[in-house]
């Protein structure tokens, strides 16, 4: 079980351990839960419990660093010669180096973990994969719960914990040539209902058999949520941090205070937004605030560390990845600001589009465009004068992010918590975009 006083102790035997001019120790606890599933059997089942105490220290201007995933107070005190011993190996001092953080002021927020329940689970994949062969389908899933406790504390007096906490569901159905998708996710159980999951999936199966081919070009979509996350999260990446606009890399670099995308569009990094999951401290142990990053379609600001704030002139906005790091300050809570009323009154008025349910293996082809390519997935449907009709092949797009943020027409009330292939959680809605740019076919 997660222990946060056995945290503690472990973070003051790191600190008693170390003579060296500054130390921080980080350990994380992370408790999870896992369970594979087809619709006949489960294929995997597990519980386990992973532990990590990173040390970083400094010594006359020298940075060094080791982690262990033993937690025993000897293999604590040989973390902390490793780490020493790095810092002392290094060829030349540091020069841009920022004193450690001292003691911060905290907006914490009081989860529970979400605890193991096979008894629970069971059920829960029993509902779902009964619901599937009631309809012939096949089917497929996972469904996973995660606790992760974080620490940090250093010898100036930085002292912080908080508790992580996710249940999901994702569960994909077959039928003939068909397939459909669904997926639920929430910072506990409650938040997560099976039966709409497994609704959804096979509604979307049942209705994706026989799907035709349709010309690649420019088209109007709606896209889910899920398809949206997997947009927008790439803009965690390589958009909104202060280090990627000071070297040219982001779409925002050179364009604060400007237009850069369209009217209707508002995103923000938020990880107390009631939907959000994550740490409410970064890297460097300082809390989290919620930074407006574009307001109506007008860059309003950028995500910051300590070495960005320094450079810049502000005060860190609490998104430090791990130290010592090259990337720089990550946005990684994103919220698009949702619309009104439902994925039905964006069809409305539509007189032919797509809608997409998922998008599959999206990666980065053009960083400062945030230009993305990808596979649509589990669910493709053509829209024929305002509703959703008959079923399409699946399509590559090629797309620059900026570009259809700028053409986003309507955006639903639908927020939810959504992920994408590569990880990240981002809390958005459905999304109308005009021209947006199909490459080609595929023959699926």
């Amino acid at each position: 079980m997660l222990d946060r006083d056995r945290a503690r102790r472990l973070a003051e035997t790191a600190l008693r351990a170390s003579a060296a001019d500054e130390t921080e120790v980080v350990v994380e606890q992370t408790e999870q839960e896992l369970n594979r599933f087809t619709a006949d059997h489960p294929v995997q089942n597990l519980v386990r419990l992973l532990s990590r105490v990173s040390v970083r220290v400094r010594v006359d201007g020298h940075e060094g660093k080791a982690s262990t995933g033993s937690t025993t107070d000897d293999a604590i005190r040989r973390t902390v010669e490793r780490a020493t011993a790095v810092a002392r190996m290094m060829p030349r001092p540091a020069t841009d180096l920022l004193p450690m953080a001292g003691r911060q002021e905290y907006t914490l927020r009081n989860r529970e973990a979400v605890a193991p329940d096979p008894d629970a689970t069971a059920k829960s994949v029993a509902s779902m994969t009964a619901r599937a062969r009631g309809e012939g389908c096949r089917a497929a899933g996972i469904q996973s719960a995660e606790n992760e406790l974080r620490l940090v504390m250093n010898s100036r007096g930085l002292d912080v914990s908080d508790l992580d906490t996710r249940a999901e569901i994702s569960f994909t159905v077959f039928k003939d040539d068909g397939a459909g998708w669904a997926t639920g996710i929430s910072h506990d159980r409650s938040g997560v209902s099976e039966e709409s999951i497994a609704e959804r999936a096979v509604t979307k199966a049942l209705r994706s058999r026989n799907a035709v081919a349709v010309k690649p070009g420019h088209w109007t979509v709606i896209l889910e949520p899920p398809a949206v996350a997997s947009l927008l999260l790439f803009a965690s990446y390589k958009g909104f941090g202060a280090q990627q606009v000071e070297e040219g890399s982001s779409f925002l670099a050179g364009k604060i205070g400007q237009k850069v995308v369209g009217d209707g569009v508002s995103i923000a990094d938020d990880c107390h937004h009631p939907l959000a999951v994550g740490h409410t401290f970064d890297g460097e142990g300082l809390p989290r605030v919620a930074v407006p990053l574009i307001d109506r379609g007008v860059a309003t600001g950028l995500v910051h560390d300590r070495a960005t704030a320094h450079r810049f002139g502000c005060r860190s906005t609490g998104h430090a990845t791990a130290q010592p790091s090259s990337s720089g300050p990550i946005a990684s809570n994103l919220v698009l600001a949702a619309g009104t009323g439902s994925t039905a009154d964006l069809l409305r008025g539509l007189d032919r589009g797509i809608l997409v349910t998922q998008f599959h293996y999206t990666n980065m082809v053009e960083p400062t465009q945030l230009t993305l390519t990808g596979m649509t997935r589990n669910g493709t449907f053509l829209i024929d004068r305002g509703e959703v009709a008959n079923p399409v092949k699946n399509m590559r797009f090629t797309q620059s992010l900026v570009e259809a943020l700028r053409r986003v027409t309507g955006i639903a009330g639908d927020a939810s918590l959504a992920s994408a292939l590569f990880g990240g959680y981002t809390v958005v809605p459905s999304v109308r975009i005009e021209g947006f740019h199909f490459s080609s076919g595929t023959e699926f």
